[in-house]
């Protein structure tokens, strides 16, 4: 009885922490900010134009076609098949589509128009037919060996005028860019300069056959070579708002420059997996370093030759833009102009204006005298000039003050901040101790005669860091989080103040944080914070937060790229006006946000934790193993140590619930699919319903008939469509069961009440008839759930299958190992080999559940590892051979042990 109410205590308490795991997915799918980017449009009506390629080609590949984008009248120098520019090649995504390239074609268009440019980018796509790629592996080795030729005769329409090819994939179409240049013979990575991948995931969440697997390990062993034919690799994600592709698989560690679209200047938003190719901010920063990659220099100008030239172009434009929207000559010295006027303050905090400045012919040198202070932060409002920022040693006497003739630039360091009152605003956080500069005396702040036009404003602020850095400890553990137990820190400002920090001690997932005060030294200043989430591992994966007098909070902060850097820790950067008091109070998020971060860095884990406890069960049920209690705590100390506790719990409650919904489906629908069924036949058949369900009744009595109709389907269709059929016939038979199982239960329950007045003998029996018709409903469950669970990755082939019927009503390119485990498990599950005894005796069946059961323990640990998801592919045939060694052990007599 006390194990009986543990494990009712156990389960409910697992059926609450599934229901805060649906509210965690919920928060996931749905809480997130809008798509607040501004929408691109088409100045004229936008063509595309039909490139055709070799009769082969075309013929091997004809749902598939290559296109040039045109806008208007320029289009028709593109049907005469005239091309005069560099060439970009855009790949959809999975499901996407060829017109998904106007975004960045049109705005890369309207730049070289306005620029007057000697130069201009040509826009070439491809058409995949909307193929799943990301759900199938077979369809990728198609779309690469396609794009590969798509390169190939691009570079042909130029007839040897250009080398060299620039390709921007989104999604899947960034993997299968990267797989056109490795993998296919005849392409030499030479040919792509620069490979742009937009929300691409590099760690797939679902990988359904080995095809995919073996797909992304390839290019995961080959990518190297990307990096010796000087091809430059960028990968931009989108944030918080794709829950399609995560910060964390949007992170390409061979990429030269991994950024997330919160960090791009000018950009600071997050977007989801489509705005990223219609985000007008995004799409203009990414066609600025294109049109900055280009060697003008050359005639006619083709892309740069040199990795870092591209480096910079980009890194500039989506990372560390300091100046104006072009980049410039960066020269690393300056000599400063003569006449200026130098203005030295030794104050550690002030606010310098140009408010008092009559004279604007030349420019005003700000000199920040370096003291014991070893951090120095300097924020300037309508400073625009390129070159503001410098270092310097004080040795020219200008009475009354020594000042400097020349310094070292240090712009290259400062970065712009997003302002609201879309002022130009520019700051600098300045280790002095790192400065690679000897006898140092001055930084230096040029306010040039062009900026004193406008109303200048510089914040100086010179400061020891640990006196600014908070620090944030998380009592965020299960127990600390399930009753509301938050870490929490409060940052206090001082009037003169301009930066703060704060370090996430331990801080897993995501802060609130809220401006409880502020009080300005002026009534009707206008106060403007910015707060910001840097995860230092991955610098391209900041955010931005603003609070301001009409929107002051709370605000939440998530952690996006932190799975897997368990021992770095992340901070908050606050820029503050130092004319203003502020106090802000910084906590973690509550348990359901935790849990929607669980969601989104582990929900892959769920599918390989179910089918591990799955069969734990079907191994205890196979020897009737009495040490429950025992297998229950191996497994539990085992998901709890592998740190899957949290997903174990939820596979736990949703099999149950599972198991519920599938007998009240058998109960209350089983009539409806019976009818379906003889429905679909009569339509087949041509026959009446009335000999379809003779028919249908039929094939339930004679289940090798059934078997053998079934899988005779493979060779005209594919195995994945057998499996799924043979499912839903499973289900007709467990509603077959069904009906025998409600009268024998009916029957026992009867003799147990005495109702039937049965003799002490016919009441044991009715007992024991009973319990083996439980036992009969659990193991039918039991191996129903199993089969349909390991079947999930059937559905994709189902869907390319039915996607490429019109074409070829065979799919050939099914995984052959997938396809051997489909003919097994059909087999099994209609012919009805698989039993689990009632009774065991001997040794078989006890080495039979401990393999199944260590088997299962297994799978656990697979779950635990850093991508679960590139196991998924061996769960069928595992499957399908426990079933096989199940149906044997059912089959052959046991003789037992004496």
């Amino acid at each position: 009885m006390r194990v009986v109410l543990a494990y009712v205590g156990f389960l409910f308490i697992s059926l609450l922490v599934l229901l805060l795991y649906i509210i965690g997915a919920s928060r996931y799918l749905t809480d997130h900010e809008g798509n607040t980017c501004v929408m691109t449009y088409m100045f004229e009506y936008p063509q595309y134009v039909r490139i055709v390629l070799d009769d082969k080609i075309e013929e091997q590949f004809p749902r598939y076609g290559l296109y040039v984008y045109g806008e208007g009248s320029g289009t028709e120098k593109y049907r005469r098949m005239h091309f005069t520019g560099l060439p970009v090649l855009f790949i959809p995504g999975n499901a996407g589509s060829h017109e998904q390239v106007r975004s960045l074609a049109s705005v890369s268009l309207r730049k070289s128009i306005k620029d007057r440019t000697p130069f201009h980018f040509d826009f070439f796509t491809v058409s995949l037919d909307k193929d799943y790629s990301a759900l199938y592996g077979g369809v990728l080795m198609d779309q690469t060996i396609y794009v590969s030729h798509c390169i190939q005769k691009i570079l042909e329409l130029y007839k040897n005028e250009t080398q060299s090819v620039t390709i921007i994939g989104h999604s899947m179409g960034g993997i299968v860019a990267k797989g056109a240049i490795l993998f296919v013979p005849s392409m030499d990575p030479k040919l792509v300069n620069i490979l742009i991948m937009l929300a691409t995931s590099h760690e797939p969440s679902l990988v359904p056959d080995n095809a995919l697997a073996n797909y992304y390990y390839k290019v995961l062993i080959l990518e190297h070579r990307l990096k010796a034919a000087g091809t430059t690799v960028i990968s931009v994600g989108g944030g918080t708002s794709d829950i399609l592709v995560t910060s964390v698989q949007a992170f390409d560690p061979s990429a030269d420059l991994n950024v997330v679209s919160t960090s791009v200047p000018v950009v600071w938003k997050p977007v989801d997996h489509l705005c990223i190719l219609w985000c007008k901010q995004l799409i203009i920063s990414i066609v600025r370093s294109l049109f900055d990659c280009v060697n003008t220099t050359r005639r006619p100008a083709r892309i740069s030759m040199s990795p870092q030239h591209k480096l910079q172009a980009f890194s500039y434009h989506l990372s560390n833009r300091y100046a104006g929207k072009k980049q410039y000559p960066y020269q690393d010295k300056i000599n400063f102009e003569r006449g200026g006027l130098w203005v030295e303050d030794i104050r550690r905090q002030y606010t310098w204006t140009n408010k008092e400045i009559t004279d604007t012919k030349n420019s005003v040198y700000l000199m920040v005298r370096l003291a014991s202070m070893s951090f120095l932060t300097i924020e300037t409002i309508n400073i625009e000039s390129k070159d503001w920022l410098f270092a310097c040693t004080a040795s020219s006497i200008e009475r009354p003050l020594r000042t400097c003739t020349w310094g070292w630039n240090l712009t290259n360091r400062t970065r712009i901040l997003p302002d609201l009152f879309h002022r130009d605003r520019k700051v600098v956080d300045l280790d002095l101790s790192t400065l690679p500069f000897n006898q140092l005396s001055h930084i230096i702040v040029r306010v040039t005669p062009t900026d004193l036009r406008k109303d200048v404003t510089v914040h100086i602020d010179h400061y020891n860091r640990f006196g600014r850095t908070r620090k944030l400890y998380s009592k965020m553990g299960f127990l600390g989080s399930l009753f509301g137990i938050k870490g929490v820190g409060v940052i206090k400002s001082t009037k003169g103040h301009l930066r703060y920090h704060m370090e996430l001690i331990d801080v897993r997932c995501s802060v609130v944080i809220e401006l409880e005060k502020s009080e300005c030294s002026t009534p009707s200043r206008f106060y403007h914070a910015v707060v910001e989430l840097m995860e230092p591992w991955n610098p391209g994966a900041m955010q931005v937060r603003f609070f301001t007098e009409q929107d002051n909070g709370p605000k939440t902060l998530k952690l996006q790229t932190i799975y897997g850097r368990e021992n770095v820790t992340a901070s908050l950067r606050v820029t503050l006006d130092p004319n203003c008091l502020y106090s802000f109070r910084v906590q973690e998020a509550g348990l359901v946000e935790r849990i929607a971060c669980a969601v989104r860095d582990r929900w892959p884990a769920l599918y390989t934790t179910i089918i591990g406890l799955l069969l734990v069960v079907i191994g205890t049920r196979v020897d009737h193993c009495r040490e429950g209690l025992l297998v229950a705590a191996v497994t539990a100390t085992l998901c709890l140590t592998l740190g899957i506790g949290l997903e174990s719990i939820v596979a736990f409650a949703a099999l149950h619930t599972m198991a519920v919904g599938t007998c009240c489906c058998v109960i209350f629908f089983g009539s409806v699919a019976h009818n379906v069924a003889i429905r679909f036949l009569a339509r087949v058949i041509a026959f009446s319903t009335t000999w379809s369900d003779w028919l249908l009744g039929g094939l339930h009595q004679l289940p090798l008939m059934t078997t053998v109709l079934v899988l005779s389907l493979i060779p005209a269709t594919c195995g994945a469509l057998a499996m799924i059929m043979s499912i839903f016939l499973y289900f007709l038979k467990l509603t077959r069961m069904y009906e025998d199982y409600l009268e024998e239960l009916f029957i026992a329950s009867l003799r147990h009440f005495h109702l039937l007045r049965p003799d002490k003998k016919g009441e044991r029996n009715g007992k024991s008839d009973e319990v083996t018709t439980r036992e009969k409903i659990l193991n039918h469950l039991v191996l129903f759930l199993t089969t349909t669970i390991a079947a999930i990755p059937a559905l994709p082939s189902v869907l390319v299958w039915a996607k490429n019927f019109s074409t070829n009503t065979r799919l050939i390119t099914e995984d052959p190992i997938l396809l051997a485990s489909w003919v097994v498990l059909s087999g099994c599950s209609i012919m009805g080999l698989v039993k689990i005894p009632s009774k065991s005796s001997g040794r078989r069946p006890r080495i039979l559940g401990f393999l199944i059961r260590g088997i299962g323990w297994s799978i656990l640990i697979l779950s635990a590892a850093r991508n679960p998801a590139y196991y998924q592919p061996w769960i069928p045939p595992t499957v399908a051979s426990i079933m096989c060694l199940v149906a044997l052990d059912s089959l052959i007599p046991n003789i037992g042990d004496p």
